[in-house]
């Protein structure tokens, strides 16, 4: 570095010079720092690894055996260690039924993670305050449910329906009667998520209050809340979809209801729902008929195969050949009686695609 002292340089030339050993200096502090950046993340990883391992197995132990998870000696949390000892509680708690969950309720107990949980319900941050709610859920702290409550008309779709997850595990009851009102307002919530938590909340509890809220609700809210209706008790859902069948004039909700009929029973209207002016009530009125239809609908059935819109032939096509009651030669015998080309064509289509000749 003698040279960068010298004195005989002209001015543009110790510009450079020294420009030249900034870089330097700075390349080597810019290496010395990365280097010391991986080989501390690398230190923090293997510790985080460390620990995670050594609450496994606590957990795992805690799962089996009710005298370990209150008895045990349980390792040290660091605060930097919180967040990761409520995620891998949860997923602990998440995959265990039965005396494993009053285990492991009565380990977090022990280590503080409730504590942990409720300071974090009004954090800033929505994925600590979704951990949080989550965490509640799963250690069933009811005295908190109206707190949750309040978080199930948040903006944000994740909190909002873990905290509905949430209240489920809380007070199933108290949940449904606040969440089956909502299911209407929050298109944003995945439907498989709101199903689960129903199937969670069981038949006997949703039935009634989905009824009510299905039978209250404008057209447009009854084909959405529908799509939930199976999970009800099978004696409400018939009853429901019976009154909604012989009641409305909505062709959404009634090709919604259609879709939930099931079993050997009559169906209100049916013959005129195989003449509605919308197409997709007819097609799902064949539909229908094809699994619960008797030997008096098969007129019906024939009289759609002539229908202007294809997908109704095709539907009506299919009934037919499903039907229990029509053998093979019998529906041979209704392919050569008929007289419409169309109605000819789809029903070769579908005895062929159900390997009739």
């Amino acid at each position: 570095m003698e040279w960068l002292l010298r004195t005989d340089f002209d001015g543009v030339t110790e510009i450079v010079l020294w420009s030249i050993a900034a870089v330097v200096v700075t390349t080597v502090v810019l290496f010395v720092y990365t280097v010391g950046l991986r080989v501390a993340t690398v230190a923090s990883n293997q510790r985080r690894r460390k620990f995670l391992q050594r609450w496994r197995s606590v957990f795992a132990t805690a799962m089996l055996d009710a005298d370990a998870a209150a008895d045990m000696k349980l390792p040290y949390v660091r605060r930097s260690d919180r967040v990761d000892l409520l995620e891998e509680w949860n997923r602990a708690r998440s995959i265990v039924d039965g005396s494993a969950v009053d285990n492991l309720i009565t380990l977090a107990r022990r280590t503080r993670i409730p504590t942990l949980a409720r300071k974090r319900v009004h954090s800033r941050r929505v994925s600590t305050r979704i951990l949080a709610v989550q965490t509640l859920g799963h250690l069933r702290e009811t005295e908190l449910r109206d707190d949750v409550a309040s978080l199930l008309h948040d903006e944000n779709t994740a909190l909002s329906i873990t905290a509905a997850t949430a209240l489920v595990e809380l007070d199933p009851d108290f949940a449904i009667s606040r969440i089956v009102p909502l299911i209407s307002e929050r298109h944003d919530w995945p439907k498989n998520r709101v199903s689960v938590l129903l199937r969670r909340a069981g038949s006997d509890r949703i039935s009634e209050p989905l009824f009510r809220a299905i039978r209250s609700a404008e057209n447009a809210e009854k084909t959405y809340l529908l799509q939930f209706a199976l999970l009800m008790e099978s004696e409400i859902l018939d009853a429901l979809v019976d009154d909604l069948i012989r009641e409305s004039n909505d062709p959404g909700v009634i090709n919604a209801a259609l879709k939930l009929v099931r079993g050997f029973r009559g169906v209100p209207r049916i013959a005129s729902l195989t003449q509605h002016d919308a197409w997709f009530v007819r097609m799902q009125a064949a539909t229908v008929l094809g699994r619960v239809g008797q030997q008096e609908h098969l007129s019906l059935l024939e009289s759609l195969l002539d229908d202007s819109e294809w997908w109704v032939r095709y539907r009506a096509a299919q009934a037919i050949t499903r039907l229990p009651f029509m053998g093979p030669n019998q529906l041979r015998q209704l392919r050569v009686r008929q007289k419409d080309r169309f109605a000819a064509d789809i029903l070769q289509q579908t005895f062929a695609e159900a390997g009739i000749a």
